[in-house]
């Protein structure tokens, strides 16, 4: 039987159409459809979007952030002179109008000259002063006009608060990187330091030391100074950085540039601490610290102050320990009134273990401090 070329042509359409539709779909093993070839989907809605609550800040105090170069003098065998040679870097905040820079003293520990670097010019500073116990130190920039951050409220530094961490780490390469975290933890002991720290998860690196850690009005909180890791501790540790905080800052620096070292004030006695009850009570000492012996002509005797007082509170503040006192006392100047919150038992130094301890009194004693350099706290 004769066909009509275009009924071949018709069959051949049809089987074109058949097999696309197998591409497309799938044909299972018993010629069934089976799953698809390729996975559907639609664009998600964008979003207006939101503004974020650390650009405006980073955009304000990023100008008062600055690298620090710390170099030394090095005779060179290839051009047969001495030269500079950058021995260690690290990041500084600009505190003063008048270029005052505090950065951390093992950033600059040990130079012969010092640099600062700003958005990407050079500036020469000079050394103002160091405190190796807080691992702070000051310059000041010998030229340009920098602006200043600035400090914040101590009290109002809270755990979970933002932290957002400014600085350099590793270096120039990285320059000007922003991280942000919160608030980890306050009053953080760390060993061989005086300083209880503010600990934070906002990643700190080498080169962020000295840099800024800021709240999310722009005002510094507080110096980082120095981040844990796994080596020498056994364990993995993520996330974990100190900063120095901005009350043990403020008067390190203000005396750094009024002195150019750090005078620091002293009661004039001996302490240790008694862990003892949280109030007073008869038959019991309470926790605080305990005045064992008072400096002749000292701030603490002139004040009134005897041997045998427990101190209990430091301008209201609740003190257990006797690092909680020193402390206390090292974040004050010279010249500064303190009140001290002390529990007193008649005759106490003369009572032996076999005596009843009677019920004391609680007196508030102003102290004027004063540097003493033979005083203990």
């Amino acid at each position: 039987m004769k066909r009509h070329w275009m009924g071949y042509l018709a069959c051949a359409a049809a089987v074109a159409m058949i097999a696309s539709a197998a591409v497309l779909t799938g044909i299972g093993a018993n010629g069934a459809p089976g799953v698809r070839a390729y996975a559907e989907g639609e664009y998600v809605r964008v979003l207006e979007g939101t503004d974020s609550p650390f650009a405006d800040v980073v955009e304000v105090v990023m100008p008062c952030v600055v690298g620090v170069s710390n170099k030394t003098h090095a005779f060179s065998l290839y051009t047969g002179r001495t030269e500079s040679v950058e021995q260690a870097s690290g990041s500084g905040v600009v505190i003063t109008t008048q270029g005052h820079v505090v950065t951390n003293y093992h950033v600059i520990q040990n130079a012969q000259e010092i640099q600062l670097i700003w958005q990407g010019e050079l500036i020469d500073a000079k050394l103002v002063g160091y405190d190796e116990l807080t691992d702070l130190a000051v310059l000041q920039a010998t030229e340009g006009s920098l602006p200043a951050v600035t400090m914040a409220d101590p009290s109002s530094v809270r755990v979970g608060d933002w932290a957002i961490v400014v600085g350099n780490p590793l270096g120039q390469q990285f320059a000007d990187t922003v991280t942000v975290g919160v608030v980890s933890g306050l009053n953080r002991e760390i060993e061989n330091s005086i300083v209880k720290m503010i600990q934070t998860d906002a990643a700190i690196n080498s080169g962020n030391s000295g840099g800024g850690m800021f709240n999310t009005k722009g005002e510094l909180i507080g110096i980082p100074s120095m981040k844990f890791s796994s080596v020498g501790f056994g364990a993995s540790i993520e996330g974990i950085g100190m900063a120095i905080p901005i009350d043990v800052v403020r008067p390190i620096v203000e005396s750094l540039i009024r002195f150019g070292q750090v005078t620091r004030p002293k009661l004039g006695v001996t302490v240790s601490t008694i862990r003892g009850t949280e109030e007073p009570e008869a038959g019991a000492l309470p926790a605080g610290v305990y005045v064992s012996a008072v400096q002749t002509g000292g701030a603490a005797e002139r004040a009134g102050v005897r041997a045998g007082d427990i101190v209990l509170a430091i301008d209201g503040e609740r003190v257990r320990q006797h690092t909680d006192l020193t402390n206390a006392i090292n974040t004050r100047s010279v010249g500064d009134v303190v009140t001290l919150t002390i529990y007193r038992v008649p005759d106490l130094p003369e009572l032996t273990v076999n005596d009843p301890i009677p019920l004391g009194e609680t007196v508030q004693i102003d102290v004027t401090l004063t540097a003493q350099d033979a005083a203990q706290a």
